[in-house]
């Protein structure tokens, strides 16, 4: 029985490899094709460049496959994968090509860059999440854990507000990392969008916080607390090297990003200590 359940994860762990590569392949050949007019051969006439991609392509087809080595291989599966992945790959493409036309209609600095691409991150996770809450609402039956699925269903209306929310984060930080001086926005309308912006995170707050359980809240509670001492020793210990003149110190817009980057990774935390990233 040992040796079945071996030699069984290790054929998933090739099957899923293999799907693995062929992402990474389009991916690399999408993202070469908006960035760049020349032809994908022309990536690999530097040696660097084959090199990191090569790389690439090993690390991916590993993390596909030792993640999904217990995924049973079938046509269900392997279409499920096909169609999420490649809803995925269509989503970073489109959100790294809006995030450079936006970015080449003016000239960002550090903390502008850095608030862009955390904001283009959350809005890529915000629209995935959103996509694969909406599945499980139709026949498309896109997930595989049927537990998974029904507790999507049951408690899809908190979950699509969640995710929103997040998307309104990523939007807000796209939005002041194109204003003001060498922006393509002028300080009144990204005051105008910022407002309406924290309108919206406001109102999905309250409801959010009206549909959570008492897990849910409980988690907010720990994910808070957990925030401000990540707040308090990485953002107090930057402002303190700025102050003794060992570091820059942080721009108004390095702050908005701590802040929502601690965020997150202080409920991702909150949420992994309880075990629950693995139902």
């Amino acid at each position: 029985m040992a040796t079945d359940r071996s030699t069984s994860q290790w054929r998933n762990f090739a099957v899923w490899s293999a799907a693995g590569a062929l992402f990474y392949v389009l991916a690399v050949w999408g993202v070469f094709s908006l960035v760049s007019d020349d032809s994908v051969s022309a990536m690999f006439r530097s040696k660097e460049v084959a090199a990191l991609v090569g790389l690439g392509l090993l690390f991916s087809m590993a993390c596909v496959g030792f993640s999904s080595r217990k995924r049973p291989v079938s046509l269900r599966t392997l279409r499920n994968f096909l169609i999420r992945d490649g809803a995925a790959v269509v989503v970073c493409l489109l959100v790294m090509w809006g995030l450079g036309t936006v970015a080449g209609a003016g000239t960002l600095g550090a903390s502008e860059w850095v608030a862009a691409v955390t904001g283009a991150v959350l809005l890529f996770f915000a629209i995935l999440g959103i996509l694969v809450t909406a599945s499980a609402h139709t026949g498309a039956d896109l997930i595989d854990d049927p537990m998974a699925g029904n507790d999507l269903r049951e408690r899809g209306r908190l979950i699509i507000f969640s995710f929103v929310w997040m998307a309104a984060c990523g939007l807000l930080l796209i939005l002041l990392g194109r204003a003001g001086p060498g922006g393509v926005l002028s300080p009144v309308a990204a005051l105008a969008g910022a407002l309406v912006l924290i309108a919206v995170l406001v109102a999905l707050g309250i409801a959010v916080w009206r549909l959570n359980d008492e897990l849910d809240r409980t988690l907010s509670h720990e994910a808070g607390n957990l925030a401000f001492y990540l707040v308090l020793a990485l953002g107090g210990g930057w402002a303190m090297l700025a102050q003794l003149g060992f570091a820059a110190a942080p721009a108004p817009l390095d702050w908005l990003t701590l802040f929502t980057v601690l965020m997150f990774v202080a409920s991702f935390v909150a949420v992994g200590r309880r075990r629950l990233l693995a139902r």
